[in-house]
């Protein structure tokens, strides 16, 4: 039994990350040919309506696929009534917009914000509509359909996009693709999925029970995610915003790509062992190290290489965002605990916990920028070597948290983020040993710095896990999956 589930989360962690990749990759093609056509004031402005939207259609979120996984039977009144529930309260969140857009752009000191604002409302109206029968895959952790899915849409959506670039010459291409992305998702919701949903409301009282928390915790989570790009709208540029927005996407491309794919499944797969406090343990744990032989070298290697990076990746005139995607790749440190932490406690209706901790958090980044704000030397670079600062406390407040919480033990927590950065420290070290040493074009020399990364950290880091296979548990089962890998290239059922 429990060896089926690792194999469905597994299976489903590898739909998840195909998806993830292939639109990613796709995505990348599209962002590389778009910061070529469009200026960083294009992008800034997008951020900025997205932000905003993206804010008031979260907190009109009643958690309907949460919900519904969570349950432990799923009944089509169930289905219905939530998907019901949803269009009202999206429909309800447009309005919002659409009646504050004016305000909103006069408070970020951007007036075309107004109109991309308006037209951007149509977003939540449509997406409200997408087939709610897709969370029966979810919950069967079939996500197959749901990568065939996602993936047509972003092929279909690059040409589109390109083609209202080349034409327009401005940020409305990017609306436009948004729009018509979410149309298309909503059609092929409905051929991708046979169960056709009705109009209920006979459940709305009892899953707000569950979404009211949920609602908090995703409004806190967002606020905290987003407030700096929103408050250095209001105090920077729109350029500004630009280069700090598609800073994160290229800093945090390891975190979206390689470990966020792991999340669903894993929220699934917690929903049937959280009553099992010793595999509960064991499966956060193993998360947590398998992300974090991910993640650290990511963090060590885009700082010691994003000057390069961005030269090669963006182009001079995006040269501004090269310290800054370098910095804000430390912040993936504390992505792994963060999102293991907030699946686990709302499978375990904990969630007013994450609540307390996002609200510090936004109030320790509030500050930070109204402090900087009055500063002669406020910009986007001293706000960045600011907002990093604060990681270190927030990975302490989510180890405390998880010994709290659900008894989790800090040390073994501590090695798996540790461990990984030995290596890591070898690999930066010997980066910097020969990058001056290389004459080549600079995509060249990219590419060499990032082969002889991956030649020193893997090597050096399958040492250290055959030796600390012995007292760290979460490696003796890495080292164990690692064994059971065949020539063939498949990895056996207990995976």
């Amino acid at each position: 039994m429990l060896a089926d589930l690792n194999k469905k989360i597994a299976v489903g962690y590898l739909w998840n990350l195909l998806a993830k990749w292939l639109n990613r990759s796709i995505g990348l093609i599209s962002t590389l040919c778009l910061v070529r056509i469009l200026e960083p004031d294009d992008f800034g402005i997008v951020a900025l309506a997205s932000i905003v939207l993206a804010f008031f259609v979260m907190i009109s979120d009643a958690g309907t696929n949460k919900y519904l996984i969570k349950a432990k039977v799923c009944t089509d009144e169930m289905l219905n009534s939530a998907w019901s529930l949803n269009i009202v309260l999206k429909v309800a969140c447009s309005f919002i917009v659409a009646v504050f857009a004016h305000q909103l752009a006069i408070y970020m000191n951007e007036p075309a914000l107004s109109d991309v604002l308006l037209m951007s409302c149509l977003i939540p109206v449509i997406s409200s509509l997408k087939n709610v029968g897709l969370v029966i895959y979810e919950r069967e952790l079939n996500y197959k359909p749901l990568t065939q899915l996602s993936v047509t849409v972003k092929i279909a959506i690059v040409p589109i996009t390109l083609f209202f670039a080349f034409y327009l010459q401005n940020y409305w291409a990017l609306v436009i693709g948004l729009i018509v992305s979410e149309v298309m998702t909503v059609a092929g919701s409905y051929r991708m999925h046979p169960y056709r949903p009705r109009w209920s409301m006979s459940l709305w009282s009892e899953q707000w029970s569950f979404s009211k928390w949920h609602l908090l915790s995703m409004t806190t989570g967002y606020v905290r995610s987003r407030i700096d790009a929103v408050l250095l709208g209001r105090y920077l540029t729109s350029s500004d915003v630009g280069i700090y927005r598609v800073s994160q996407e290229f800093a945090w491309l390891p975190f979206t790509e390689l470990i966020a794919p792991a999340t669903n499944s894993m929220y699934s797969g917690l929903t049937q062992v959280r009553d099992d406090k010793t595999e509960l343990h064991n499966s956060i744990l193993r998360y947590l190290a398998i992300s974090y032989l991910l993640v650290v070298p990511s963090v060590f290697g885009i700082y010691a290489l994003s000057e390069l990076f961005t030269t090669v990746v963006l182009g001079d005139k995006w040269v501004e965002a090269s310290p800054v995607i370098g910095l804000l790749a430390i912040l993936m440190l504390s992505m792994p605990l963060n999102i293991s932490l907030q699946s686990v406690l709302t499978n375990l209706s904990k969630v007013k916990y994450l609540i307390v901790l996002d609200t510090i958090m936004i109030a320790a980044i509030v500050g930070i920028i109204t402090w900087f704000s009055g500063q002669s030397s406020f910009d986007i670079l001293a706000y960045t070597e600011y907002r990093v600062s604060l990681v270190t406390v927030f990975i302490l407040m989510l180890c405390v948290s998880y010994k709290l919480l659900i008894n989790l033990s800090i040390l073994r927590v501590v090695f798996v983020i540790l461990l990984p950065m030995i290596p890591a420290i070898v690999m930066v070290n010997t980066l910097t040993l020969i990058r001056d040493h290389l004459q080549y074009p600079d995509v060249i020399n990219l590419m060499v710095l990032a082969s002889v990364g991956a030649l020193v950290f893997v090597p050096t880091m399958l040492v250290i896990i055959m030796v600390a296979k012995q007292w760290i548990e979460e490696y003796a089962f890495i080292y164990s999956v690692l064994r059971k890998i065949k020539p063939s290239h498949r990895m056996s059922d207990s995976v």
